[in-house]
């Protein structure tokens, strides 16, 4: 029954045709963009998992939170 309704409908063969293109347009892109990166930028997203040089909030919102409370008293 699907496919019956999909052959009725003028131009629709054009839509796989355009899917494929936009996939293949992004992959593109994306090898382009791996290609073209600046060493110093690479170097720099390698070592971003081993980094600790964010600041720890893990008690930040602990501490706020009882710093409101006592101001509320």
């Amino acid at each position: 029954m699907y496919k019956d309704v999909a052959r009725a409908i003028d131009g629709i063969d054009i839509y796989p045709m355009i899917g494929v293109i936009i996939f293949f347009s992004v992959f593109l892109i994306m090898i382009v963009n791996v290609y073209s990166a600046k060493k110093s930028n690479v170097a720099h997203w390698e070592n971003l998992p081993l980094e600790d040089a964010t600041p720890d909030y893990s008690n930040s919102f602990t501490q706020n939170s009882n710093q409101n409370e006592t101001e509320t008293i």
